[in-house]
């Protein structure tokens, strides 16, 4: 099986070491290089071919986001994890990168406390790698098959009036985001009109401080009214409600309008 080629790049040479032993061990995955800044991750890059970044953000001479954005701009088929706290400064400088193409992240262990950073990188950091860079694996008897993407709506709607299909009135919209989500949420929310005839709820997976962050920054790029769901809101047309990181945001019916209940349950699929 062809292992997923890793660069790591970090200016503390303790995480760097802490991050190359808890993934070589892993025998998918082949550490192919280190650098310790943006601008020495920018040379090896042609040099190793890594399939994907481990990307500290805060560096000396190039940082991650400078960083990003040239392998962006270069290697557009790297994928990139940033590493960065759950401080507010951590998820405001990890949503900037999320905003310019990061992949994801992974919150930072504290270095002086090895056997928990080493825990931390092996139970998230490890899965994700995985995640956005799977190995073929062989198949027998695959049936292709092909989809049509990209329809033009206005083609779309009239076949629909072609075909007697009288159009639907939805009541919500809602969205689930994972990896990549805030790029494509700012796309698609920035191209909605001020009168849209409908609430909007979302689900990203993110923490708590992420999602408000998340909630304000979009908030921009819209002229719909965008917040993190509040307990007891009641949802109506051009709104825009993110589910708070670490709960469940449930929609109920109260005779005539719809409220947001937000709960602790269970995660549902991790």
């Amino acid at each position: 099986m062809q292992r997923i080629r890793v660069l790591v790049v970090d200016d503390v040479a303790l995480v760097r070491r802490l991050v190359v032993d808890a993934l070589s061990i892993d025998p998918e995955i082949q550490v192919v290089g280190v650098a310790a800044n943006g601008r020495e991750a920018l040379e090896k890059i042609p040099v190793v071919r890594p399939d994907l970044l481990v990307l500290d953000y805060e560096m000396p001479e190039m940082d991650g986001l400078e960083t990003l954005i040239e392998v962006r701009r270069n290697y557009p088929s790297i994928r990139v994890i940033i590493f960065s706290s759950h401080t507010r400064h951590g998820a405001q400088v990890t949503l900037d990168a999320l905003w310019h193409g990061a992949d994801d992240y992974v919150a930072k262990g504290r270095a002086d406390n090895p056997s928990a950073a080493t825990q931390l990188i092996r139970t998230q950091l490890l899965p994700k790698i995985k995640g956005l860079c799977p190995r073929p694996e062989p198949a027998e008897g695959v049936v292709e098959g092909s989809f049509e993407a990209g329809s033009d709506p206005a083609k779309v709607r009239a076949s629909a009036r072609q075909a007697g299909i009288a159009p639907a009135r939805a009541e919500i919209v809602a969205i689930g985001a994972s990896t990549g989500g805030p790029k494509a949420l700012a796309t698609l929310l920035e191209g909605l009109p001020s009168d849209f005839p409908a609430p909007i709820v979302i689900v990203q997976h993110m923490p708590r401080l992420f999602t408000r962050l998340l909630a304000e920054r979009l908030a921009t790029r819209t002229s719909l009214r965008c917040a993190e769901g509040i307990e007891g809101s009641t949802l109506r047309a051009g709104q825009i409600w993110i589910a708070p990181g670490d709960h469940h945001m449930v929609l109920v019916r109260e005779r005539t309008e719809i409220k947001i209940r937000l709960t602790k349950a269970p995660p549902v699929h991790s």
